[in-house]
């Protein structure tokens, strides 16, 4: 399948928010205190999102980030859009925090979270998508299944925007990457065709 392109992505790694190869924002600081300086500065919305677990916190901020500046570029997503994301520890960051709840009370607002789709759901309601949405666990990023995975959801012709990410916390290490694919319109060119090559390169 040739005719798709990945249209803009954004990164949330180790201090760093990269969108689309450019270095926008760099701190030492620890997570939740970065995370708190990029929804401030790069008006993330959302009506709950300190009720969130970090996971769900990571992948909305980042997917928001990217959604916002592609708006921008006048590429709306639709109805339709399709979600895939996926992570190494599944949702393992808040199982070791609800189980230390349970040792006084257990938390009902950390169960919730304690499946990895939830962070999928976050980014539907907010912006009322309604096509299909996977969430893969993997050892690694691997630009392969990504691939393979993505081709698949396009081949059901109601899909013309996915937005893939890989979005992985546990304690103060994590790494979360999203990016938007389209299909190439009749008689136009794309910059970055959806191949390994640009994929390792977002992935890595």
């Amino acid at each position: 399948m040739d005719d798709l392109q990945i249209r803009g992505y954004c990164k949330l790694i180790g201090g760093k928010l990269i969108q689309d190869g450019i270095c926008l924002l760099e701190s030492d600081a620890p997570f939740a205190a970065f995370l708190d300086q990029v929804v401030k500065q790069f008006s993330v919305q959302h009506p709950r999102f300190g009720k969130l677990d970090r996971l769900a916190q990571l992948a909305y901020a980042c997917t928001e980030i990217l959604i916002n500046k592609l708006k921008s570029q006048n590429i709306n997503l639709t109805e339709e859009t399709s979600l895939l994301f996926m992570n190494a520890s599944s949702s393992l960051d808040t199982d070791l925090r609800f189980d230390k709840s349970i040792q006084s009370m257990a938390s009902p607002s950390l169960f919730v979270y304690t499946l990895p789709n939830i962070l999928l759901a976050e980014i539907c309601i907010k912006n009322g998508l309604k096509g299909e949405n996977t969430f893969l666990v993997a050892e690694k990023p691997d630009p392969e299944l990504y691939l393979l995975q993505i081709q698949r959801i396009f081949r059901d012709q109601t899909t013309h925007i996915c937005i893939a990410g890989w979005a992985e916390i546990l304690d103060e290490n994590y790494d979360c990457s999203v990016f938007l694919i389209d299909r190439i319109k009749a008689g136009a060119k794309s910059s970055t065709p959806l191949n390994i090559s640009s994929l390792n390169k977002i992935l890595s």
